[in-house]
């Protein structure tokens, strides 16, 4: 009966795992066909004259536009300057957005002081205050590091903040009538139980640490993929700068797969969901 129960078991575990890879596999073809569809209308518009290629360029150029830049070895420096000032940015300002999270919603006297400096700070306009740390720290990585550490900051301080904040006390009581101390509570709950808000804010920021090291380049820079873009709009080359935004998107939805499969590692306890 035992046995019959587990070979039961295991038939619907096979099912289940079949069925998710099927599920995936169509996934896959959806947003592939989606994407073919949406590029052969972006083709066949200009084909037949709706839009003048001058405006929206063609996906076979942009595509051979980033074949040019990638042989001849031109796109790898700048590109890998815009990764490294949005990865610097991201780390930078994931470290002290955690910490001063969890700061925040362990002493209630810190967070009521730090509030007002937050909101104003996070009213800013973050292309404004670019210049300011063009002036300060030169048109060299140090000003972009800086601007994309600002844009990860506010969301990872605040989910931080919330997590930590909506930790379930019952849980919190429980690892207390145990004998627990105040640190066993900050790493058996606290901690756990804010690392999937943490994770949410770092897929949004990832891309918004790219995004701020672009902007700072286009304020300021000799090198990067914001000055290929710069430099793209100064010639009216509307294909070059769809082929740096194409470039910028598979960079995006790389890194945001890397913090996905991170977050994955990390929060083993929680179901996946499929994105």
């Amino acid at each position: 009966m035992n046995a019959t129960g587990d070979k039961e078991e295991l038939l619907l575990l096979a099912r289940a795992a079949a069925s998710a890879k099927r599920a995936a596999r169509q996934r896959l073809i959806d947003r592939i066909l989606l994407t073919v569809l949406l590029l052969g209308i972006w083709q066949g518009v200009v084909a037949v004259g709706w839009i003048h290629p001058f405006f929206i360029s063609q996906p076979t150029k942009v595509i051979a536009d980033i074949w040019t830049m990638v042989s001849t070895g031109y796109i790898f420096r700048h590109f890998l300057i815009t990764l490294w000032e949005a990865l610097a940015g991201f780390v930078a300002g994931s470290v002290l957005g955690i910490g001063l999270g969890f700061a925040a919603a362990l002493s209630p006297r810190l967070a009521d002081a730090l509030q007002p400096l937050i909101v104003a700070f996070d009213s800013m306009p973050r292309v404004a205050i670019a210049p300011l740390f063009i002036i300060w720290l030169g048109f060299g990585m140090s000003s972009k590091v800086m601007l994309a550490m600002l844009v990860v900051f506010f969301p990872i301080f605040f989910n931080t903040f919330s997590g930590m904040r909506a930790v379930d006390p019952v849980l919190v009581s429980s690892v207390r009538v145990m004998g627990g101390s105040k640190f066993m509570v900050l790493w058996l709950v606290n901690l756990p139980s804010t690392m999937a808000w943490v994770f949410a804010a770092m897929k949004t920021a990832i891309s918004a640490a790219l995004i701020g090291a672009v902007v700072g380049e286009f304020v300021g820079s000799t090198a990067g993929i914001g000055w290929i873009m710069v430099q793209a709009a100064g010639t009216n080359d509307t294909t070059r700068l769809f082929s740096t935004m194409a470039v910028l998107s598979l960079v995006g939805s790389a890194l945001f797969i890397g913090v996905r499969w991170a977050e994955d590692r990390v929060l083993k306890w929680r179901p996946r969901t499929e994105t």
